[in-house]
């Protein structure tokens, strides 16, 4: 019997060998570029692990790659092998330019384009080169496979057919423009779009079958291939033609408010794309009409990657930072995850109170600069997700790292490189952190004060520290909070927030983690009434974890707007009033003595 078990045991290891050898991961699933993940999702996921890559001013824009063992993640000019398990880093690969190509792993062997002008060939087991292919220009495309053959572009303007066996190519087409979107290899022709403003379709042997004018020069995104038809994005459009013909299928194009920037999903005559205007819209195959739009109300972040299928659910990053997972019929958010901002992008919180803040950093209302607006929807309002300021519309601004869907699990690339791994079954018992409250309200001199209040737990004394902060009732008072959960994120639908007991008004701003209570009544002025006003703020992560915080203080109406804080005289180590200044400080660096 035991020398059995050790057979069958010899037998898993070997057949796991031989699966690992036969992976085959392509970046948007299938040659076809149908975008559709045929492994199981259960969400929410929770952080399994993250890995921070030592590296200074990276753009990530690349897909990683999976294996049965190890995420492959281009970061800068380096390929990492990622443990699955352990988040470490088994080995990496530099390539001595900027990987913008996703890699495609097929037996064993990943696939990937660099900015040194090279197709590279590297083992997927101990990351050791095996080849590389030069071209005449950066390799930004992301290559396909298909029947032993690699498809890929680069900014020599080729389209290239390589055969892995010989590593000579079969064939190169040229177009007038560099060629940055990955191809579509359907059945026995090949779609490529050009950054010369036209798409191609190329029989077998690399000759056109037909080409057509697109809108813009922003051909970023995989055509993609549905029965007979091919379906791409040309600008702000949606086109859809006959893939052998070229005629247009659709009455006509359909339109978005923004760029069309990631690869259409197809499934089920159906169309699902995202825009950078931020939202998702699921599109009939056959008409070319919207059939929904999510969110119904507003928008996202900028949707600028391109969104996955698996299962039931439409998986796609919004913005730099939000992985969102929604249902096929657009009805229901089933999961939603803020990556943490990059270290520079981290605004510090005020210390202490009566910190005063300048007329000019509040609007029009009288808010605060980054207070939302009261009537702003809890997932966006107008002009929300929209980029804030023009810049070039290049591959490497443009475009966002997409989500890695596979069994039970997600991986993606953070927008300051570090690399996240998400599962279903990850360890998640902590509820999430309520932090950093600022009370704003109005002062002397039309100055604006802050405060920074004491954070109780909902068990303690409700007004424990209610005479820490006494202040008249004048509108506009913002207080607001930090909400984070690094688990598996806030449930944007299970955030609260009471007012001695009863249900106050708040928005919460999931983007940046802030949840706001704004007592701004419109029309006549009404003073907050006297008396203890007790806050309570609670949040709950995907998984049920439930934290709750109070705050506290009182409103005196009969009370003068609070004044500017008096400045504090500098304080030097074995320095006293009456002795010589310490080198380097002269008597004019020493601010007066504030008056009584």
């Amino acid at each position: 019997m035991r020398s059995g078990s050790a057979i069958l045991v010899l037998l898993a290891i070997c057949a796991a060998a031989a699966w690992a050898q036969d992976a085959t991961w392509l970046a948007r699933y299938d040659e076809a570029s149908t975008g559709v993940s045929d492994a199981p999702l259960a969400v929410p996921v929770s952080l399994l692990w993250k890995h921070t890559i030592e590296a200074e001013g990276v753009t990530p824009i690349a897909t990683p790659a999976v294996g049965p063992n190890a995420v492959y993640a281009p970061v800068g000019d380096t390929i990492y092998a990622i443990d699955r398990v352990t988040g470490d880093v088994l080995w990496e690969q530099a390539t001595g330019g900027e990987i913008y190509s996703s890699p495609a792993l097929v037996e064993g062997i990943l696939y990937f384009g660099s900015r040194d002008n090279n197709l590279w060939a590297v083992n997927a087991e101990d990351g050791s080169v095996q080849w590389r292919y030069p071209t005449g220009g950066p390799v930004d495309c992301t290559p396909v496979v298909a029947y032993g053959v690699c498809y890929f572009g680069s900014d020599d303007n080729r389209l290239t057919a390589l055969d892995l066996e010989s590593r000579r190519p079969i064939w190169q087409f040229e177009a007038n423009g560099d060629i940055k979107a990955p191809p579509l290899v359907y059945r026995d022709v090949v779609v490529v779009g050009s950054l010369d403003r036209r798409i191609y379709c190329l029989n077998s042997q690399g000759r056109p079958l037909w080409s057509n004018a697109v809108a813009r020069k922003t051909f970023f995104a995989s055509p993609v291939g549905e029965r007979t038809k091919v379906i791409y994005a040309s600008g702000k459009e949606l086109v859809a033609r006959d893939i052998y013909s070229g005629r247009l299928v659709w009455g006509r194009p359909f339109k978005a408010a923004d760029l069309i920037v990631g690869a259409p999903c197809v499934l089920g005559r159906r169309v699902y794309i995202g825009t950078r205007a931020g939202a998702v819209y699921a599109i009939d195959a056959n008409r070319g009409e919207a059939i929904w739009k999510w969110p119904p109300e507003g928008v996202v972040g900028p949707i600028t990657s391109s969104p996955v299928i698996a299962d039931d659910k439409l998986v796609f990053r919004a913005g730099e930072r939000d992985l969102i997972a929604i249902s096929l019929d657009g009805r229901e958010m089933l999961w939603k995850y803020t990556l943490p901002p990059t270290a520079e992008k981290v605004e510090k919180q005020p210390k202490g109170g009566g910190l005063v803040i300048g007329e000019d950093e509040f609007d029009m209302e009288g808010g605060p600069i980054d207070a939302p607006m009261l009537d702003m929807p809890d997932e966006g309002g107008p002009g929300v997700g929209r980029p804030t300021e023009q810049q070039e519309e290049t591959f490497e601004n443009v475009v966002d790292p997409s989500i890695a869907v596979v069994e039970n699990a997600l991986y993606v690339i953070g927008e300051d490189g570090v690399i996240y791994g998400f599962e279903t079954d990850a360890p998640d018992n902590t509820p999430p952190t309520i932090s950093a409250p600022v009370l704003e309200v109005p002062g002397a001199g039309r100055q604006r004060v802050q405060f920074t209040p004491v954070l109780s737990d909902e068990e303690e004394f409700p007004e424990r520290y209610a005479e820490d902060i006494q202040i008249p009732g004048t509108p506009p008072i913002f207080l607001s909070l930090m909400l984070t959960d690094e688990g598996s994120g806030i449930n944007p639908d299970a955030v609260t927030v009471t007012i001695n007991g009863d249900p106050a008004d708040f928005t919460y701003d999931s983007r940046e983690g802030l949840i706001w209570y704004i007592y701004d009544p419109r029309g006549a002025a009404a003073n907050l009434p006297n008396g203890v006003k007790r806050l309570v703020f609670t949040a709950e992560d995907w998984r049920g974890n439930r934290s709750a915080r109070t705050v506290a203080f009182t409103i005196d109406n009969k009370l003068k707007p609070p004044a500017p804080p008096k400045p504090k005289r500098p304080e030097f180590e074995g320095f006293a009033p009456g002795d010589e200044f310490p080198e380097g400080i002269l008597p004019e660096d020493m601010p007066p003595e504030p008056m009584d």
